[in-house]
């Protein structure tokens, strides 16, 4: 209260002195006055119109009026937070009326009660009892009403006293059930048997005891055990023919519970239970005696309508007619290549040989590689000699046939193993083979063999033996000019 009264005396000596200094001014410019003049200072000037007019110097009375008026003095001259100023009093703007039901109203918050089944849903958040909207919530509204959706003990009343918002729940009935229900009938019996009335909780009571035996089977018969019916009479099937069948259509051999018996009938309803097809029909079963004898057609082969396919590489599957319906798209063998042991494709410190790339097969590759130095030797590339390739020569490899590829013996149109003839240059210091070129191939296969996967090789005409008329150049190159 001692800085409000402060702050309040404050604007009023400012108020004040500001009066006094207009009046002074304004005094300099008036005519004289016969009045007498005098000074009077403060508080001696209580009596003085300008005190007694808009300026009221004493401390505590606009406090006190705004106070009386119901206001509420904020330093800030604002209202707290979620609060709507709705008055400011005339002598202090640092007194208000602030009201946080105007805040909740100016912001959307208008609602205070909902009609079941939706409740009040987003208060306002200072506290005040009014909301955003209503929002639907029919399980909470059925247990507001003294509604449930379990009972323990008993059951829901079926089809009666059940929440008008949401049918799952209602009230409990603690009857047992089926009581209520005629004589004979129950809740639990087969609805089948038709209805009568409902038990004290709604449930359909249905009719029980039906002491009739499922189709097929009887009290009277003596064959096996089928059933009980719901009044504890066993049912029997029928005890069946000891000889032949009541299904088939033979000659008549007696009867039994189950009907008439006669013996299987052995003749094809179609078909016939032998037949001899051609290459291109098919044997097919078509059916099945009484006997259980099969029963076949000759039917066409429809995969000798296919042509079969021509391939560079070999058949790589046949359909039932033995035509090829699928090649190979690469040659069966390939070869990789890599270096001998202790040779490399490239040496940081000289090398002191070379020789070529190996494959498995024996065949060499035209790339290089070298036997390299130690780092302790020597970084100087060693001269080449003048020519050391002296010797050139055929030779052939791969000319037995084994397996023809993809399949477990020869077919036509199959390939037989690879066979490679290969004319090449020998270094006569490092014994390394060089490549000129290569003659290599399948053995096309031009008809079926046995299951021992020989094919004969007759007619190819391969290079053989050594040939050393021919020279080399000093980089062990040549011309490929085969015999």
């Amino acid at each position: 209260m001692r800085n409000i009264n402060r702050n309040m005396l404050h604007m009023k000596l400012n108020s004040a002195v500001s009066i006094f200094a207009v009046a002074a001014a304004f005094a300099v410019f008036l005519p004289p006055s016969n009045a007498s003049a005098g000074v009077c200072f403060l508080p001696d000037c209580q009596d003085d119109e300008v005190v007694q007019g808009d300026i009221n110097m004493n401390i505590n009375s606009d406090t006190e009026y705004c106070e009386e008026k119901g206001y509420t003095y904020y330093s800030s001259g604002e209202c707290p937070q979620y609060q709507a100023k709705v008055g400011t009093c005339s002598r202090d703007d640092h007194y208000l009326k602030c009201d946080a039901v105007t805040w909740c109203k100016n912001n959307g918050y208008n609602t205070q009660t909902c009609s079941l089944p939706s409740f009040v849903d987003g208060q306002c958040p200072n506290g005040q009892p009014y909301y955003k909207q209503c929002k639907e919530d029919r399980p909470r509204a059925c247990r507001e009403q003294g509604y449930v959706n379990s009972c323990s003990p008993g059951r829901l009343y079926k089809s009666t006293n059940r929440c008008p918002w949401d049918n799952t729940y209602g009230t409990c009935c603690t009857a047992s059930p089926s009581t209520g229900c005629p004589s004979n009938y129950k809740v639990t019996c087969d609805s089948s048997r038709g209805s009568s009335g409902t038990d004290t909780c709604g449930y359909t009571c249905y009719r029980c005891c039906n002491d009739n035996c499922p189709s097929g089977t009887s009290k009277n018969y003596t064959g096996s055990y089928a059933s009980t019916t719901e009044c504890g009479s066993r049912c029997n099937r029928c005890k069946n023919c000891t000889s032949g069948s009541t299904s088939y259509t033979g000659a008549y051999i007696g009867s039994s519970e189950c009907g008439s018996c006669y013996k299987c009938n052995d003749n094809c309803k179609s078909g016939q239970k032998s037949v001899s097809c051609s290459s291109t029909y098919v044997k097919t079963r078509v059916s099945t005696t009484e006997c259980g004898t099969s029963c076949y057609e000759c039917r066409y082969n429809s995969d000798c309508s296919v042509s079969s396919k021509s391939c560079d590489y070999g058949c790589a599957s046949y359909n039932s007619c033995n035509k090829c319906t699928r090649c190979n798209s690469n040659p069966p063998h390939s070869h990789s290549y890599s270096c001998p042991s202790g040779y490399s494709s490239s040496c940081s410190n000289g090398y002191t040989s070379t020789a070529y790339k190996k494959c498995s097969c024996g065949v060499q590759s035209s790339t290089k590689c070298y036997k390299c130095k130690s780092s302790s030797s020597s970084s100087t590339t060693p001269s080449k000699p003048s020519n050391p390739w002296k010797y050139m020569y055929k030779t052939c490899w791969g000319l037995s046939c084994g397996k023809c590829v993809n399949s477990t013996y020869c077919k036509s149109g199959d390939y037989a193993p690879l066979y490679n003839c290969i004319m090449a240059c020998k270094n006569t210091e490092t014994g390394a083979v060089k490549e000129i070129c290569t003659l290599n191939g399948f053995i096309v296969v031009s008809k079926k063999t046995s299951s021992s996967a020989t094919c004969s090789i007759s007619g190819v005409t391969l290079p053989s033996g050594t040939v050393t008329s021919r020279s080399c150049n000093s980089d062990g190159t040549s011309s490929c000019v085969w015999p």
